[in-house]
């Protein structure tokens, strides 16, 4: 519904034309009155109107200074004046502003019922087209800036109207380009399960809004969108290089802090340097873009700039190599030990962090290569370790795709590692318990054998006989040969009491063939002879 305001200093005008015309059955929106141009002014800041009904000859402001004010401030409203006067000055003045049509007074109420049709249809033709431009702007921003920053050849003054009518303010002399990048955009809203993509979106109109007004707030520019997760900031300053660098890095620095503070997310913000004239913009961008693929070095959540990456090469640096040393690595995850691997990883980081410039490509390289070998040198746990998971084993190589930075590749290696060892310790663990087990109901079963030997013991469950008597101590506490003594033991302290059997018969029984090494077990366990033993009964 479109709304209308009516402006006259006469009353009986006024309400007529309020009253006489039923508006909303029409589809209008009657917003209110008032009696001069003043007033006029007000009820137009407060109401919003789409179409204004004014008089021209009113006291305090006229209607033709309060039109003129109003074209200014809010172009989209629809001005029909109104006089009593039939004066070609007038019209005249009524075309130089651009009001939408003049009429005489006293007004046919259908012909001005037509007018304010009229004016609502073309009110929506410019509207519809106003909406286009501004779904477009993006698009027109971001085709602008890669003209700025490729071409050096431009008409200054051309740039400077194309620009403002981007919203973007370049009338300074020094210039500086600011990359924003959001860190872990496609990260943030993993597991989120209600509009993920409106939510990202919404999250980059935030931190488009923060840059835009910090930015203007400090001075002139502009901000422009280059990707979903990359924004392109253009300081615009009168002061010297030393000093807009300096209010740049500040500016910077707040928008950071601000994105963080208000979002619970970062971005990372790489500066170009300062330069004179709207020409070397694309120098400043350049360099911009130079210093943020040292990110991988520097981090997230950090402003730099040259200056931070001084002495690092521009070329990349290869000369770091893992080849036969992932077979260290797996060794270390497969032992379990857990600080070893991660001395390993930390040190492989640290002669990445001292190359002069490896590429985050390579860096991404050699954790995929150092992942694949750690996989097939765990191969048969790692299938049982992925079960845990939450996804498969393939998300660890997508998710280093998506990191940024040699610290973070570094702590999924880390991570990967160390889950790894302990997943296999604590299964090593558990099929150890189960062999030492399986040994000890063996030999339970068994113990009345004679010669039953821990070879035979170690046959049967499929064991080193040297391993599985190490093993068997750290299990049950108590060696092979102790353990065994100790259930034919009790065994014949057992039969003893309860059965009139001879010694030598016992002995048999529980698995000795000799009745007098079997005496010597004996008193040797419980401290006195069988046959005494027998007699304190």
């Amino acid at each position: 519904m479109h709304r209308i305001l009516i402006i006259d200093d006469d009353r009986i005008i006024r309400k007529g034309l309020a009253k006489t015309i039923p508006w909303e059955e029409y589809g209008f929106q009657l917003g209110g009155e008032a009696a001069d141009g003043e007033q006029g002014l007000k009820l137009i800041e407060e109401f919003h109107p789409h179409i204004v009904i004014s008089d021209i000859r009113m006291p305090f402001m006229d209607g033709l200074d309060m039109a003129r004010i109003v074209k200014e401030r809010y172009p989209m409203i629809k001005l029909i004046l109104l006089t009593g006067y039939n004066d070609f000055i007038y019209a005249q003045q009524a075309i130089q502003i651009r009001a939408f049509d003049y009429l005489l007074k006293p007004v046919d109420k259908e012909i001005l019922l037509e007018k304010v049709r009229k004016a609502a249809g073309e009110w929506d033709v410019e509207n519809r087209a106003q909406q286009k431009i501004s779904e477009a702007k993006p698009f027109f921003r971001k085709a602008f800036l890669k003209n700025l920053t490729e071409c050096k050849e431009n008409n200054k003054e051309e740039l400077i109207q194309e620009a403002r009518s981007l919203g973007i303010e370049l009338t300074g002399q020094t210039f500086i380009v600011f990359l924003v990048k959001i860190d872990e955009y496609y990260k943030e809203l993993v597991g989120t399960v209600e509009q993920p993509i409106e939510k990202r979106e919404a999250l980059r109109y935030c931190i488009f809004n923060i840059c835009e007004e910090l930015l203007f707030a400090e001075g002139k520019g502009g901000v422009v969108e280059l990707e979903k997760d990359e924004l392109i900031l253009i300081y615009s300053s009168n002061e010297t290089c030393e000093k807009a660098e300096e209010n740049a890095r500040a500016l910077a620095e707040q928008i950071k802090n601000t994105v963080e503070e208000y979002l619970e997310t970062t971005v990372t913000i790489a500066l170009g340097g300062a330069y004179h004239g709207i020409s070397n913009i694309e120098s400043s961008y350049g360099e911009a873009r130079s210093v943020f693929s040292y990110r991988h070095f520097i981090g997230k959540n950090r402003v730099f700039s040259m200056l931070d990456v001084g002495g690092r090469s521009s070329s990349y640096d290869k000369s770091v190599k893992i080849s036969g040393q992932e077979i260290e690595l797996v060794d270390k995850v497969k032992l379990g030990l857990v600080q070893d691997a991660l001395h390993f990883v930390d040190d492989l980081e640290s002669k990445m962090m001292q190359q002069s410039h490896i590429s985050l490509y390579y860096v991404r390289l050699l954790a995929v290569q150092l992942i694949i070998s750690l996989f097939r040198g765990a191969a048969e746990w790692a299938q049982e370790w992925e079960k845990t998971q939450q996804g498969n084993v393939s998300i660890y190589y997508s998710r280093i795709n998506e990191m940024q930075t040699i610290q973070e590749i570094t702590n999924l290696i880390k991570f990967v590692a160390c889950d790894l060892a302990q997943f296999m310790t604590t299964q090593r663990e558990s099929h150890r318990s189960g062999v030492i087990g399986e040994a000890a109901k063996y030999i339970e079963e068994h113990y009345e054998k004679q010669g039953l030997s821990l070879q035979e013991v170690a046959k049967h469950v499929h064991m080193n006989p040297v391993y599985l008597s190490t093993l068997f101590k750290q299990e049950r506490n108590i060696t092979f040969s102790d353990f065994l003594l100790q259930l034919r033991m009790k065994k014949a302290m057992e039969l003893l009491r309860s059965n009139n059997m001879k010694t030598y018969e016992v002995a048999d029984v529980v698995g000795y063939s000799s009745p007098e090494y079997f005496s010597v077990c004996f008193k040797k366990y419980t401290g006195v002879p069988p046959i005494e033993f027998k007699n304190k009964l």
